[in-house]
C-alpha cells in the first residue's frame, strides 16, 4: 500500500477525463495496492492509521488502473458529470449479463464506457474494436449463472 504522488493521482484524473469525459471528485487520499488497485482513504481515516502500524488494508477499492482506468461500481459514485457518450443505458437482460462478467453489445463509443441500469452505475467497461464492452466487474462479485 503506497500513498499516490501529486503527480500520479493528477495523470489517473487526466485518463479518467480523456476516456471517459468525466469530472470526479475524490476527496482523499488515493493509495496504490499491488501494481493496479486504487483505493480511496478519507484523510481522517489515513490519519488514524498511523497509529496502527499493522493496518494491511484501508479505504474503498475505486479502481483498476492498467492501460485503462477502470472504475469499479463504487469509484462511479464519484462521477460529478460524464459525457452521455460514454454511458451506456442497460436494460434488465444487458445488466444481468454485465454483471455476471460477460461481453455487452454497446455499439462504437470509444474505449472505456460506464454501465448504467435504472438510474444506478454498474462499473466501467473496456470496449473492443466491434462494439462489445467487457465489463470490468471483479470474479468474486460476479453474479452466478
Amino acid at each position: 500500500m503506497k500513498l499516490m504522488e501529486r503527480e500520479e493521482v493528477e495523470s489517473f484524473i487526466r485518463e479518467l477525463e480523456r476516456h471517459l469525459k468525466a469530472v470526479v471528485d475524490f476527496k482523499g487520499f488515493l493509495l496504490k495496492v499491488g501494481d493496479e488497485k486504487i483505493r480511496l482513504v478519507p484523510v481522517e481515516v489515513f490519519e488514524a492509521s498511523k497509529a496502527f502500524p499493522g493496518v494491511q488494508h484501508m479505504g474503498l477499492y475505486v479502481a483498476k488502473w492498467r492501460r485503462y482506468p477502470a472504475l469499479t461500481i463504487e469509484g462511479c459514485m464519484y462521477l460529478r458529470s460524464v459525457d452521455s457518450s460514454a454511458v451506456v443505458e442497460l436494460d434488465r437482460e444487458q445488466a444481468m449479463k454485465w454483471m455476471r462478467g460477460g461481453p455487452v453489445e454497446v455499439g462504437n463509443r470509444g474505449r472505456l464506457v460506464i454501465g448504467v441500469y435504472k438510474g444506478f452505475y454498474l462499473g466501467s467497461a473496456v470496449v473492443d474494436r466491434t462494439g462489445r464492452a467487457y465489463p470490468q466487474i471483479p470474479k468474486w462479485r460476479r453474479i452466478p449463472e
